[in-house]
């Protein structure tokens, strides 16, 4: 019995152990949302600044470059003190593996943001090129969030990093509209967008962030749920449909009014800026959930350690024989703390086939995100298309057909034997 209360120990431990590590994972998502929030900003301000030929938002693109390379070396910094050893224990996260490849994807695109920043201050590239390459890091940074929610093993703290991946993921779509509608407006046509927005249109950017957002809803703690809606209310959205309903018919031919496009832009960041206050939010509980995790496992009833410690405190069994009363010495324990062993042990296994329950459930958003990567990456492969326009042509079916894009995408991956070769 003290062997089976040992190992039960043992993986309280290791429990502990693993929450303490997705801890120290979720203070890099807490960095890493608050880069891709500057690194949107600048590219908004970027994105003006070179369709107006550098004659507007000079100084708002200045100040928005400082933030931007502030939130770079805060997230750097906290990356080499892991390089460096000096917090080596997140190496043993579970899927670190995983997890550091995205990291150093991540830094891989990073590495060209002076690069461009000197192109877009020289003004030797055009605003859609320098959108697509700020779409690109952001993109990076997008995939490094999701890595995190998918290696997460407590189902709590799962369901936050999906919640919090969804809604980034909304709020990078709505960046991208801010963007492409900027470069529309101020080029006085709507195929200003579309390049601008990297060959998408301003419908499938309205449509995904909108998708994004209802997916963040479904795993939003409810303590964070009456803060959303205050911040949609708060939304302009009445001014922002106006002008997407001018956006709209420029694609039929209409023309557009440049003077326009500053007011779009803070009609859009407006907007931006209350998403990222749930965000923000959102970021900030993370750790603490860790910690509350921690908490109540450490303050468990059932905790191994304290029966081991009355174990401890038990006289040594006396019989007459001089042996104990049963073959493996439960009896000379005494009913109670017998009892409170078998309910530890019962205690322990329904918890954590809870805990699996409910994280095969969180996995199930994380696993359709995969289907729908596998499926863009077959099309890209057999068809060679770009990432955008194997999106693009799955979404489109999928509206076509009246099915999921999850579904499609599935179809595509149980085909891809019989797809032709890319001649």
């Amino acid at each position: 019995m003290n062997s089976t209360l040992a190992f039960l120990a043992a993986a309280r431990q290791c429990e502990i152990h693993d929450l303490e590590h997705l801890a120290r994972s979720c203070d890099l998502v807490q960095a890493v949302s608050e880069l891709v929030h500057r690194l949107q900003g600048e590219r908004g301000a970027s994105n003006l600044f070179l369709a107006f030929g550098g004659e507007v938002f000079v100084s708002q693109r200045e100040a928005c470059v400082a933030l931007s390379a502030q939130a770079e070396a805060a997230l750097r910094s906290w990356l080499a003190q892991v390089e460096g050893g000096q917090d080596a224990p997140i190496v043993a996260v579970p899927g670190g593996a995983r997890l550091f490849t995205r990291i150093a994807v991540a830094l891989h695109a990073l590495d060209g943001l002076a690069e461009l920043r000197a192109e877009v201050a020289a003004r030797r590239c055009k605003a859609a090129d320098a959108t697509l390459r700020f779409n690109r890091m952001v993109a990076a940074l997008l995939a490094l969030v999701f890595e995190a929610a998918d290696v997460a093993a407590d189902p709590a703290v799962s369901r936050l990093l999906v919640a919090l991946f969804n809604l980034m993921q909304g709020k990078e779509h709505a960046g991208q509209e801010r963007a492409a509608g900027a470069a529309a407006f101020a080029a006085g046509a709507a195929a200003a967008s579309t390049a601008a927005a990297g060959g998408q249109d301003l419908l499938h950017l309205i449509d995904a962030q909108e998708a994004c957002f209802e997916r963040f809803e479904a795993f939003c703690p409810t303590e964070l749920l009456g803060t959303w809606a205050q911040a949609k209310a708060a939304m302009p959205m009445g001014e922002l449909e106006r002008m997407r309903r001018r956006l709209l018919a420029a694609a039929q031919g209409a023309v557009l009014d440049p003077a326009q496009a500053q007011a779009w832009f803070a009609c859009c960041s407006q907007r931006l800026e209350l998403i990222r206050d749930t965000e923000a939010a959102l970021a900030q509980g993370l750790r603490a959930a860790c910690l509350q995790r921690i908490a109540a496992l450490q303050a468990d009833p059932d905790d191994p350690q304290s029966l081991l410690r009355a174990l401890a405190a038990q006289p040594e069994p006396v019989s007459p024989s001089g042996v104990l009363p049963t073959e493996d010495g439960v009896e000379a324990l005494g009913p109670r703390l017998r009892r409170s062993i078998v309910d530890a042990l019962h205690a322990q296994a329904q918890r954590l086939q809870a805990m699996n329950d409910e994280l095969a459930a969180v996995r199930t958003a994380l696993d359709e995100r995969k289907l729908i990567e596998r499926a863009k990456g077959e099309l890209m492969r057999h068809q060679g298309l770009a990432e955008d326009e194997a999106y693009r042509l799955l979404r489109r079916t999928a509206m076509n057909q009246g099915r999921r894009l999850v579904d499609v995408a599935q179809a595509v991956l149980a085909m891809s034997d019989l797809l032709p070769p890319r001649s």
